[in-house]
């Protein structure tokens, strides 16, 4: 078992012109010949939330859903299994929301956006472009459908390695009504955009909330205290089909 995990070559921040979705938007478009693909999506998802994808690319095996963050000079720290990754830049500590635990609730989204289509397969890819990344595990094998990626070229095999072993669900007219959906049905405009930041505002709250009460933000089951290798941790109770974990010093 490990990550499937990739080093090579890093573009700089010199060679991303603009919004980095509609960049990478069009390495894809002439990258991945077939594939359709769609930058900066905002959709409706559950519970009165929306959900912001940087890069969709709707191929014949499913949809790839890729969170892409860019941080240049900077090397990343992440365990798979918590909600809090580090980055390190220029002798500096920083703290992220876990790109996993995110991407995770943006397929979660696309899969209520796109309900009436069936249960489309969506694939996780998080490309995180820095100068070095350690993370641990994923999955690995036939069944890959999540990536973690240190650079775009990564990302591109990531997108094969995960369809290699998929079965074809699109045909070329499905595939395209598909990405016409999404398209035409997308939230656009500047209050959409504003209102998706209020959006993301009340959704930390009422994590922190629920984290508060103990209990688990992700499945709504109890929060208990258990020991692990590097000391104690709150840990969901539904283990494991829940993964979820939460540091005793920040109770979150």
């Amino acid at each position: 078992m490990g990550l499937f995990d990739f080093i090579k070559k890093i573009p700089t921040a010199n060679e991303i012109k603009g919004s980095f979705g509609e960049w990478l938007a069009k390495v894809y478009v002439k990258t991945t010949p077939g594939a359709l693909v769609l930058h900066d999506v905002l959709i409706d998802g559950a519970d009165g939330y929306t959900s912001q994808i940087d890069l969709l690319i709707v191929g014949n095996k499913g949809i790839y859903v890729i969170e892409a963050k860019m941080f240049a000079d900077a090397k990343i720290y992440g365990d798979t299994k918590k909600s809090k990754w580090n980055y390190y830049k220029h002798g500096k500590k920083y703290e992220i929301y876990s790109p996993l635990k995110q991407n995770k609730k943006h397929v979660e989204y696309l899969k209520v956006f796109l309900k009436d289509y069936g249960d489309i397969p969506c694939f996780s890819i998080v490309a995180m472009i820095c100068d070095d990344l350690i993370s641990g595990e994923i999955n690995d094998g036939d069944n890959l459908n999540t990536a973690i990626c240190s650079s775009l070229p990564a990302m591109e095999d990531a997108i094969y390695k995960i369809a290699e072993h998929k079965a074809t669900v699109f045909d070329d007219t499905k595939k395209q009504d598909v990405f016409e959906y999404i398209k035409n049905n997308q939230r656009v405009g500047k209050d959409a955009r504003l209102e998706h930041k209020q959006n993301v505002i009340a959704y930390k709250e009422s994590l922190e909330e629920l984290r508060k009460h103990r209990i688990c933000p992700y499945c709504k089951s109890e929060l208990i205290l258990r020991n692990g290798k590097n000391g104690k941790f709150y840990g969901c109770s539904n283990f494991p089909k829940c993964r979820y974990t939460a540091s005793i010093e920040n109770e979150t």
